[in-house]
């Protein structure tokens, strides 16, 4: 049923992606599948790939091009999903690729630059050598294909992976209003810049930089999921806005518009997820660090209670505890240190107590007594 589901959705996001395809029905600059895939295999095992390979196959098959053109193209985005799966659990800490700011620079790399080349290379290949694309165009067709696979694993595939790992949202009254101010102030900046909120006279204007600080604010204040989370509504507002002619990277046609949006939000997706990670691996430390403390107080006053007034028997040399009972004196330090006790004689007392055994031993190991 799962992998049911899984093809389903894929073929459902690869359908909604084409139809921004421009430069050919089968390439488009917006393609969530791959980041879908990724978190899939990445969270679920490889097992899960004839579930890609099918998705891919039906998004394909019925948009344009041959059987035999479809089957490639559906190979190489489930070669695409394999391949980028396999360099991040190899290299990048697998599942867990966004807990540091070093895996996510990896994961960005490997993910997102690497084998995104797979399926842009077998999809346009196919489709050329197929007869349903020209060698001369093979260039722009590759780097909108690219693209489009690279920022749908940066932008897609962490939103998957944090939720997927933790669906509880636990916030206090004060975060939850906080919480609601920020999504409210998401909207205002993403229709600030890309919605034509401004004045007509500058709504094109370069303002993309103002999606920075909400992106911070949701790392610092709220965490990784969150932020990821942020990015991808961003990325929704920016598509939308874009779409309709407005914002800072319209051009004079509509997949240049497309292809410098995704590289602007694939980029700002990866710097808001390491500074996630930086925050996230500073929180972990501070927990640590504390945890270290504790454990070093709890023994400082250990050490403390050996060194306070401590009511000792004269006559059996029992000690009194906290709790007013008398305890044997080697017992009640084993409680309070590290120290553990054995049992011997000394040469005092075996001469006192076994004056027989003394004397026998005192005439074969003088050396034992002086």
């Amino acid at each position: 049923m799962a992998l049911a589901i899984l093809a389903i959705a894929y073929s459902i996001a690869g359908k909604l992606g084409l139809r921004l395809a421009v430069v050919h029905a089968n390439a488009t600059a917006v393609w969530p599948p791959t980041g879908l895939a990724l978190a899939a295999l990445l969270v679920r095992g490889y097992r899960v790939w004839p579930s890609i390979l099918l998705g891919a196959l039906l998004v394909n098959v019925t948009t344009a091009g041959s059987v035999g053109t479809s089957i490639g193209i559906a190979v190489g985005n489930t070669l695409e999903a394999l391949l980028g799966a396999f360099l991040v659990r190899r290299f990048a800490n697998g599942p867990r690729t966004l807990d540091r700011a070093q895996d996510v620079f990896k994961f960005a790399l490997l993910a997102g630059v690497v084998s995104t080349t797979v399926s842009a290379t077998f999809g346009v290949t196919s489709l050329a050598l197929g007869g349903f694309a020209s060698w001369s165009n093979y260039a722009s067709i590759w780097l909108t294909w690219w693209l489009g696979d690279a920022a749908g694993a940066l932008i897609v595939a962490p939103l998957l992976l944090l939720w997927s790992a933790n669906r509880r949202i636990r916030w206090p009254r004060g975060r939850a209003l906080e919480a609601l101010f920020f999504v409210l102030c998401l909207v205002v900046v993403g229709q600030a810049v890309f919605g034509g909120w401004l004045p007509t006279d500058v709504h094109n204007h370069p303002l993309e930089f103002l999606c920075i600080p909400p992106l911070v604010w949701a790392a610092f204040r709220f965490g990784q999921r969150e932020a990821a989370t942020a990015s991808v509504a961003l990325s929704a507002l920016a598509l939308w806005g874009t779409l309709r002619g407005s914002g800072p990277f319209v051009r004079d046609t509509q997949n240049e518009s497309l292809l410098l949006l995704q590289a602007f939000m694939a980029t700002v997706a990866v710097t808001t997820m390491a500074i996630c990670a930086v925050v996230a691996e500073r929180r972990r430390a501070e927990t640590q660090r504390e945890a270290v403390i504790g454990e070093l107080k709890d023994a400082a006053d250990n050490i403390k209670t050996l060194r306070g007034l401590l009511r000792i028997c004269s006559c059996c040399n029992k000690i009194c505890n906290e709790a007013d009972a008398w305890v044997r004196l080697e017992t009640y330090i084993e409680q309070h240190s590290e120290a553990a006790f054995s049992h011997g004689l000394c040469p005092e007392c075996v001469k006192q107590q076994y004056a027989n055994l003394h004397a026998g031993l005192a005439a074969r190991r003088p050396e034992l007594f002086g």
